[in-house]
Parts: structure tokens; C-alpha cells; sequence
């Protein structure tokens, strides 16, 4: 920069710029989410799980806390803290006089162990009592899936993933179909088998709801990788319902035979549409107790030459057709894993120990999960779809300065900014908020 004179700017020599505003910040729709987590009263709880045993500058809560505030502010790196230890959003809502820096945070990343992770996998449900109050919860769809959380370096237990190409790790994820929250999440070893020890990911899980949701209907959504016996007897026990498609092979194929000469026979000649035709039928595999209904779903698109056949194993009563319709509505959890990976850069695992990367994850599902249920219940009706880039570039990234005085200190906002209305409502609608 001291090439240049003052930062001048080319398409006009009469501007110049220059990093010397003093104290500002570009991150002052904090303040609307520093309010949110208020209610819900997420700091007494990080408080609670991670007790220091000696005094510290920089508590391992209050550095939980401002890496969920990074990440939400869309700083992928921790190297950003170092410069924004002083920036007067960041240390308000923090109440500390500076933010902790990039070795402070690996410290503590690095030194974090399986009993965090416990904790970690606590909170979220916690939270999740709150945006959904056992009282009035009467249904509840559990997405399965898995994805990839792609390696670049030497990080323990990245491994090869056939499925996905690439090097990484291969973690499991669980969301409630029905509003996106982010109930578990579980790095794995990049290898690993998508449907690799389900019971021990998903019964915890079936045990907490038993015990805060007794009277709430169940329904488990997974792709053909979960199609395991192990999954089936698991909602079996819990008396949860599910749908899950099957890998098609010869016995099923077999199975839909009739089905496909009689799609043939009816809509063998027209080529101009798109022709569904649906059967069921029990199946039993042979490392099934008992038999499955299946339903098979015969489509074919128009312009296309021969039908395709899909089989979707489930407990539910329902008609076919709303069967294959309700399973077909897990693929919002696409959305769902896409906004956590780009919007909040959940797939950055830069450590070389499996435990931190682990630990960094799930700070970035509960920064995920704070603002998923921000957007179900504080954001105007127009806001709740939005993700979190546009969020973040409409709320979050809006300049402002401090002016302190004897008693108080004022955030002062940038005047100009288009959202000044929308602000205002989100702030109201949090002080008006009820949390179970």
C-alpha cells in the first residue's frame, strides 16, 4: 500500500482510502443474535458443561461462544479473532475486553476430549426443546443421511471414499424433516459405511425422545444405504414408523414384473408424458425377522424410452402414492446439509487430530442450530426460507460505531442500510419471544 498515495483510487484521484476509521464494526447484526441466544439462554448451559478448573482470561465457554459468533458471521478462519479482538461488537456481546486469539483457540480446540463431545451432542438437544415444546409437538421426522467433509492434508482418519471420490472424513447427520434443526451430528472415518453402527448413533437419540416426547409419532427417512436390519428392529423397539427406499436386486425386480408389463400395456406408446403407476407387495430379506410392505413406484419421464422402478420399504398405512410423496420430502435434507456446509463452513476440518476437527464441527452444527431456530421463530414470514448467506449479507453485515458515555454505550448503526425495518422487527419479535 505505501506504493500507492493514500490508497488513491483510479477511477477518480480525488478519493483515496486508508484503514484508519478507528474502532468500527462490520458485524453489528450480532447484536440481533446475541439476543436470540439471551432467550435462550445458551450461555448459563456452556457454562454449566464447561467448567475451567483454574481461573482464565478466556473461559472455554466464552471462547465456544465467540467461535459460534464467527461462524455465523461467516469467518472461516480462526485467524480473523486476531483481528477482531478489539472490535467493540464482538467484545460487547462477549462482555470481555478483548476476544481470544488464534493460538488461545487451538489450545483449547486441541485439548478437548470424548466428554466434550458428549456435551456437545447435549446442547443441541436442549435447544431443541426449546423451539419445540414437548407440549405441542405431536410429529416428528428424522432425516438420516451422510456426507463428505473433504480432506487437503495429513488429518487423522481421512480415508478414501469410494462413494464420494475424494479424501475426508464421512460424517452422519440427523435433522427433524419437518423445520431443518440439526439434531446430531457425528464425524466418521472416511471410509466408514453410511449405515456403519446406526444403532449406536441413532438410539441415544430414541431414548432422549422417549423420555421428553412420549406422545409425539415418529417417522425415520433414510436412502437405501440405511436399509439395515438394524435400523428396522431400532424403530421397532422405539415405536417409530419409517420409510426407506431399498437397493434394487433380482427378487425385487421380480417382484415388479407384473407391474412394469402392465405400465407397458397402458402407456407402452405414448412417449409425451410422464406415466406413474404404483404397487405394493411384502418382502422379507434374508437377514430380515419378518417381512416389509414395499411399496414400488413404476415411472417414466416424458421422452423416455423404458420405465424405471423404485422401492421403498415402510410400516405406515398410508396409499402408495403418499407414501413415495413423503419420502420424496427427505430431499430438503439436501438444503438442509448444503446450508450447513457452505453457509457455515461445517466441512473446514483443518486440524491433524480427528478429536479437534470432531469438536469444531459440532461448535459449527450449534452455531447452525441457533440460527435455524432463529429463523423459525423471531425472522418476518418473508425471512424464514432465507439461508444463511442472504441473512448474513442482509443482517449481519451492517456497519456500525460505539459511542460511550459515563452509563451506557450506544451501537450506533449505519443510517443508510435497506434492512433498518426489518432489523427493528427481528429485535422486537426477540424481546416479545416465550421459550419453553
Amino acid at each position: 500500500m505505501s506504493s500507492l498515495q493514500q490508497g488513491s483510487l483510479n477511477f477518480n484521484r480525488s478519493f483515496s482510502f486508508n484503514f484508519k476509521g478507528g474502532n468500527l464494526s462490520s458485524d453489528s447484526g450480532l447484536l440481533l443474535v446475541r439476543s436470540f441466544v439471551e432467550k435462550l439462554g445458551l450461555r448459563p448451559l456452556l457454562q454449566d458443561f464447561f467448567k475451567d478448573s483454574i481461573d482464565r482470561r478466556h473461559t472455554h465457554a466464552s471462547i465456544i461462544e465467540q467461535l459460534v459468533y464467527t461462524t455465523i458471521t461467516g469467518y472461516k478462519s480462526d485467524n480473523a479473532s486476531d483481528h477482531l479482538r478489539h472490535d467493540p461488537v464482538f467484545t460487547g456481546i462477549l462482555d470481555k475486553e478483548s476476544l481470544a486469539s488464534q493460538p488461545t483457540i487451538s489450545r483449547f480446540i486441541n485439548a478437548l476430549d470424548e466428554k466434550a463431545i458428549e456435551y456437545f451432542n447435549r446442547l443441541p438437544e436442549i435447544l431443541f426443546e426449546k423451539a419445540n415444546p414437548p407440549r405441542s409437538t405431536k410429529h416428528l421426522v428424522l432425516d438420516l443421511d451422510s456426507t463428505l467433509f473433504e480432506t487437503f492434508g495429513k488429518q487423522e482418519q481421512s480415508a478414501y471414499n469410494f462413494h464420494y471420490s475424494p479424501c475426508g472424513y464421512h460424517p452422519l447427520m440427523l435433522f427433524n424433516g419437518l423445520n431443518g434443526d440439526l439434531m446430531k451430528m457425528e464425524l466418521r472415518n472416511g471410509s466408514i459405511y453410511i449405515s456403519k453402527n446406526i444403532k449406536e448413533f441413532l438410539e441415544p437419540i430414541f431414548k432422549w425422545l422417549d423420555k421428553t416426547y412420549p406422545k409425539a409419532q415418529i417417522l425415520v427417512r433414510a436412502d437405501s444405504g440405511f436399509a439395515t436390519p438394524q435400523l428396522y428392529e431400532l424403530c421397532e423397539e422405539y415405536g417409530a414408523d419409517f420409510v426407506i427406499r431399498l437397493k434394487s436386486n433380482a427378487t425385487l425386480k421380480k417382484y415388479a414384473d407384473e407391474t412394469l408389463h402392465s405400465f407397458m400395456d397402458i402407456y407402452g406408446s405414448d412417449y409425451t408424458k410422464c406415466h406413474v403407476m404404483y404397487e405394493e407387495f411384502h418382502y422379507r430379506a434374508k437377514s430380515w425377522k419378518t417381512p416389509l410392505r414395499v411399496i414400488c413406484r413404476v415411472e417414466r419421464a416424458a421422452g423416455e424410452l423404458l420405465p424405471r422402478a423404485t422401492f421403498i420399504a415402510t410400516t405406515l398405512k398410508a396409499q402408495p402414492k403418499v407414501i413415495v410423496k413423503t419420502y420424496n420430502k427427505r430431499g430438503n435434507m439436501e438444503n438442509f446439509i448444503k446450508e450447513a456446509k457452505i453457509d457455515f463452513s461445517m466441512d473446514s476440518v483443518s486440524h491433524s487430530s480427528f478429536m479437534a476437527n470432531s469438536a469444531k464441527s459440532l461448535i459449527k452444527a450449534l452455531a447452525y442450530s441457533i440460527v435455524n431456530m432463529m429463523k423459525r421463530t423471531v425472522l418476518p414470514k418473508d425471512r424464514k426460507s432465507s439461508r444463511m448467506l442472504s441473512i448474513r449479507a442482509d443482517l449481519i453485515k451492517i456497519a456500525c460505531k460505539t459511542a460511550t458515555s459515563a452509563r451506557r454505550i450506544v451501537f450506533k448503526l449505519c443510517s443508510s442500510s435497506p434492512f433498518k425495518e426489518t432489523f427493528c422487527q427481528i429485535m422486537s419479535n426477540i424481546e416479545n419471544l416465550r421459550l419453553a
